[in-house]
């Protein structure tokens, strides 16, 4: 399991003040970019290569809200084969 820390930016809020919905999505595709560039899998080789990795679920549990300058941890898990057990 990978795991990044991404600091809430104040235009990613919405009208109230609280982490846009669909933010959160693209904190989850940025934590999964950051597991491959960890990895050494640079998206140049992938485009490349005509090969790219493929989001089959994503789970989001939400805690608490989010606020601009509060920070996350998003954490990212890759699986091969059959589906991780629950």
């Amino acid at each position: 399991m990978h795991t990044t820390r991404i600091s809430v930016r104040g235009y990613e809020t919405d009208a109230v003040g609280h982490l846009n919905g669909t933010v959160y999505l693209q904190y989850a595709e940025h934590s999964r970019w950051s597991l491959m560039h960890s990895a050494g899998i640079k998206q140049e080789d992938l485009l490349r290569n005509r090969i790219a990795p493929v989001n089959l679920e994503t789970v989001i549990r939400y805690v608490r809200e989010l606020k601009a300058g509060e920070e996350v941890s998003i954490s990212c898990e890759l699986s091969w084969g059959a589906s991780p057990s629950r």
